[in-house]
């Protein structure tokens, strides 16, 4: 089993920005609207589950990488699964010019995906299909796929429940650049959000841990003689 880094697809431009309720006090035109209408679209993917049996051992044990190795060096993986854990945040905003190089900035529209593009399970191609060894290590990858779809309906609602909630409140903004102000208000709903999907990430470390043991390897092991 192998979760690979996350994506992250966002663009952040820092600078020095008034929130809404310092405008007031730097003397600021108060923003036309204060960006409580957005339209929130979350797209959540399982996953194309692909199955690929063409691989022998030192192949998948290159394409674990540094995944499997508190089993020890004499480990042999005889099977593999990799899902690369989608985010992606996308924002539309609303600028104002509120003259003398002062603009505003509410948030429009807020598109989030979350899940996998695609989850590639491998079996050593030592062994058969139908053989009792092929049927243990398939048992045990689909055991992964499932971990991997649980954890992802277990906090995709809430995912969605939140952006749904905070992205109304993430504005108005009010910087000396328009460009500067639309990223400010990505950064600003990002850092609501991210937290809640690195967190269902160390949910789905936690679980397949658990699965990926040497206690677990021995017991499937001794189901079949032809290891």
């Amino acid at each position: 089993m192998k979760l690979p880094s996350s994506l992250f697809v966002f663009f952040i431009l820092s600078a020095f920005f008034l929130n809404s309720s310092a405008w007031a006090r730097n003397d600021w035109p108060k923003c036309p609207e204060k960006g409580t209408y957005v339209d929130v679209y979350v797209e959540s993917s399982m996953g194309n589950l692909r199955y690929r049996n063409g691989f022998n051992s030192a192949q998948l044990s290159r394409m674990r990488g540094s995944v499997g190795r508190r089993l020890g060096p004499n480990w042999t993986p005889t099977g593999l699964t990799l899902a690369e854990n989608r985010y992606e945040l996308k924002t539309a905003t609303k600028i104002y010019d509120l003259g003398r190089g002062r603009y505003c900035a509410v948030l429009t529209q807020a598109n989030l995906f979350l899940g996998f593009k695609d989850i590639d399970v491998y079996v050593s191609n030592k062994y058969p299909q139908g053989s009792c060894e092929y049927d243990s290590i398939l048992n045990h990858e689909n055991t992964h796929v499932s971990i991997f779809r649980d954890t992802l309906y277990k906090h995709s609602s809430g995912i969605e429940r939140s952006i749904r909630q905070k992205a109304p409140k993430i504005g108005p903004v009010y910087l000396r650049s328009a460009n500067a102000a639309a990223n400010k208000i990505q950064k600003l709903l990002d850092a609501k959000i991210r937290p809640l999907f690195a967190r269902m990430e160390r949910d789905l470390n936690r679980r397949n841990s658990r699965l990926d043991t040497k206690k677990n390897y021995r017991y499937e092991q001794s189901m079949c003689a032809n290891w």
